[in-house]
């Protein structure tokens, strides 16, 4: 018997989808078509909001889902939530929050059983799901952080411990865990791109990588240089204007120039997740995609740039 949770969620789909068609069509701006090995995506919630289907009909090229919402659910209306998710017709690439947000990670007293048990869990949703990445960074940051009074040096350990056994659970499943650098607001550890690229190059697996989120980099004030050694560890790039944490539309908001050059120089191949707050999205939607696919064309196609190409940091 379909839920009723369900049941409202199919009326939702069925007027939003169609509505926003008919908005997009109205509103959008001219977009350029996707630009092979440069994937703009759509970082998304699931349940009972209709943003994956948004997503697919304003034209982004996957999504990147929020699983902390999923996890608790029984298997049968997991299921029915994959069933779902598969049905929209869009790739479903990555997500973010696989592991519980109050299960701490490294401090005094650890389960590391439970950490095990709930690191199995997460990936195996994710395998069910199909995405090919998880994010521990997002929502979830807080579990690496060291407690006031702990050695920040053996807290360290103790994720470096956790972040080799995920790749070797993520190796077993097809996943790849990228390790989100945040701010200090959010953990203690893990703050920059030098950080993370430390951390992966000490596990030195390729089943962990980087996310690297373009506001956190803004905010920290860190040299884009660091991309050139970085960009051949990085799965998933999330970006958004700054100012705000918004959908990007102009090319004036931010240096996202001297981010994407950057990246050139470093190799990078991947995707670019939109994460922010849309507004108006059939508005700002369009013109989000329209400068992230003009941006990786100018910058991010044709031969390999040096760093004398990129624009000193800001």
């Amino acid at each position: 018997m379909i839920s009723l949770h369900v049941f409202r969620h199919v009326l939702l789909v069925a007027a939003v989808v169609a509505g926003g068609r008919a908005l997009g069509a109205e509103m959008a701006v001219k977009v350029p078509p996707p630009v092979p090995g440069f994937p703009i995506g759509r970082c998304v919630l699931v349940l009972n909001i209709t943003s994956p289907e948004e997503a697919k009909t304003a034209g982004f090229d996957y999504l990147e889902l929020n699983l902390p919402d999923l996890l608790p659910l029984s298997d049968e209306e997991f299921g029915k939530v994959v069933k779902r998710l598969h049905g929209i017709g869009i790739p479903l690439v990555s997500a973010y929050g696989f592991m519980p947000a109050d299960l701490k990670l490294v401090g005094p007293g650890v389960d590391q059983g439970k950490v095990d048990a709930q690191l199995r869990r997460g990936l195996d949703r994710a395998k069910q799901i199909g995405v090919g990445m998880v994010v521990h960074g997002n929502l979830i940051a807080g579990a690496r952080s060291a407690p006031e009074g702990f050695s920040k040096a053996e807290a360290r350990k103790q994720f470096v411990d956790f972040c080799r056994r995920a790749a070797r659970e993520g190796e077993a499943r097809g996943i790849t865990i990228l390790i989100q650098p945040m701010g200090p607001s959010a953990t203690n550890m893990i703050n920059t791109v030098a950080e993370g690229l430390a951390l992966v190059e000490e596990v030195n697996s390729p089943r962990l990588k980087l996310l690297v989120d373009f506001t956190t980099m803004i905010e920290a004030k860190e040299d884009f240089a660091i991309l050139h050694k970085a960009a051949r560890h990085i799965g998933q790039i999330e970006i958004q204007n700054p100012k705000g944490r918004i959908y990007p539309v102009s090319r004036d908001e931010s240096d996202y120039v001297g981010f994407f050059r950057a990246l050139k120089v470093g190799g990078y191949r991947g995707g670019f997740s939109v994460h922010g707050k849309p507004g108006e999205f059939w508005v700002n939607a369009p013109k989000a995609l329209s400068l992230l696919r003009g941006l990786a064309m100018e910058e991010l196609v044709g031969p390999p740039a040096t760093a004398a190409a990129v624009k000193p940091v800001r």
